[in-house]
């Protein structure tokens, strides 16, 4: 059980301060040399889901990359990047999403060095809740410190991404998508989640809020500023802090409120202790957008399981192409885990009886062309009952 609730929270109004940020952030809560000694090998894992450029605001911000990289080596850290993409996880693919996300010019004047190591090793968690085995890239194997660097994000699948669902590109390419086939109810792929972060256990989660995204994110929302940099030990507790800053509550997010019912964290954000800016009415969002598939029905009537289950796909959210923008590249249908996207007609057409809504084919869209349609009657009966 954790024990440390303390979350850190600092302004910071451009990606040009972040050096001075994000060591006041790390400060708050120890200072860098509480978690990394002279020699350390670490391992810093940004979010790096797809081929974004830095202002589209989905990937980590190569600057905010490069500050926690100089925080690092200054307490004598042996640095590397690794992460394992959306798609498939291979030199080529490595190569691309270094460069189009700026990951090339974060490491310069820095020792950091770029993985190119696509081994994996499988683990052997027998303490999960939901998987007792779990294939993770060797370069977080073999580190001796692991620093996570998520961005502030909307989700269309978990309605939020963060420091614990960051976790999520510690597995190999593939493997992703077995899992999201696997475990394609939405409690369940958060428990997975959960199982996998305690796990790898990072020491240290460092969020760029400076820029995030609102809407139906991953990658398919609207930029957002924040301005912020949050810090923690725990990222249950940098989770939940980050929920409560867009108007979450702990039981909408599944992967807070599977850790709360651990015991990883406290109940609610009132009892995390919040050091810097104050987590008050002054510095919460009301009006962050959230994506479509968060709003569902069933979260707020209560049916017999067989009549849920029944309802369950009529009301759900789904994946819908749009054609204007859609220029027929097959990506969807390539990380589709279900292999419900059929090409065959020169364009993406969804079988919904195949469809488990991970909306894998919206977050690795590279030309925002899947949209989530959310059913008129779910739209409709929200009204009344919200």
């Amino acid at each position: 059980m954790y024990m440390n609730n303390k979350v850190s929270i600092v302004k910071c109004e451009q990606y040009s301060d972040a050096l001075e940020s994000v060591e006041k952030a790390v400060s708050l809560i120890g200072g860098i040399e509480r978690f990394i000694k002279k020699g350390d090998k670490v391992v810093i894992k940004p979010n790096l889901v797809s081929k974004k450029k830095p202002d589209e605001a989905v990937t980590t911000n190569p600057e905010f990359l490069h500050a926690v990289i100089v925080l690092a080596e200054k307490a004598g850290g042996i640095v590397t990047i690794a992460e394992s993409p959306g798609g498939p996880y291979n030199i080529a693919a490595l190569k691309g999403i270094y460069n189009i996300c700026g990951i090339n010019k974060a490491i310069e004047g820095t020792n950091a060095k770029l993985n190119f190591d696509t081994e994996f090793t499988e683990v052997n968690y027998p303490e999960g809740k939901t998987v007792k085995n779990i294939p993770i890239i060797n370069p977080i194997i073999d580190a001796d410190v692991i620093i996570s660097l998520p961005k502030l994000k909307t989700h269309a699948m978990t309605s939020y991404t963060g420091a614990v669902k960051n976790l999520f590109g510690t597995i190999p390419g593939t493997y992703k998508a077995e899992l999201h086939f696997r475990l394609n109810e939405r409690r369940a792929f958060c428990s997975m989640l959960v199982d996998l972060h305690e796990c790898v256990k990072p020491a240290l989660s460092i969020m760029d809020a400076v820029w995030g995204m609102e809407g139906n994110g991953p990658t398919a929302g609207q930029n957002r500023y924040i301005g912020l940099v949050m810090a923690s030990e725990n990222s249950h507790a940098l989770d939940m802090a980050a929920c409560h800053l867009i108007d979450y509550t702990p039981d909408e997010v599944d992967t807070v409120r599977e850790a709360v019912e651990r015991g990883l964290v406290v109940p609610n954000a009132a009892e995390l202790e919040i050091i810097g800016e104050s987590l008050d009415s002054s510095l919460i969002i009301k009006d962050f957008l959230k994506p479509e598939s968060h709003f569902n029905l069933l979260k707020l009537i209560s049916l017999p399981a067989s009549l849920n289950a029944r309802l369950t796909n009529a009301l759900a959210s789904k994946p819908k192409m749009d054609y204007s923008m859609c220029v027929s590249c097959g990506e969807c249908a390539r990380c589709c885990p279900p292999k419900a996207i059929d090409m065959s007609l020169g364009k993406p057409v969804i079988d919904e009886k195949k469809c488990i809504k991970c909306f894998c084919c919206q977050e690795l869209c590279p030309k925002k062309a899947v949209m989530i349609k959310r059913p008129l009657l779910n739209r409709f009966m929200l009204k009344f009952l919200r």
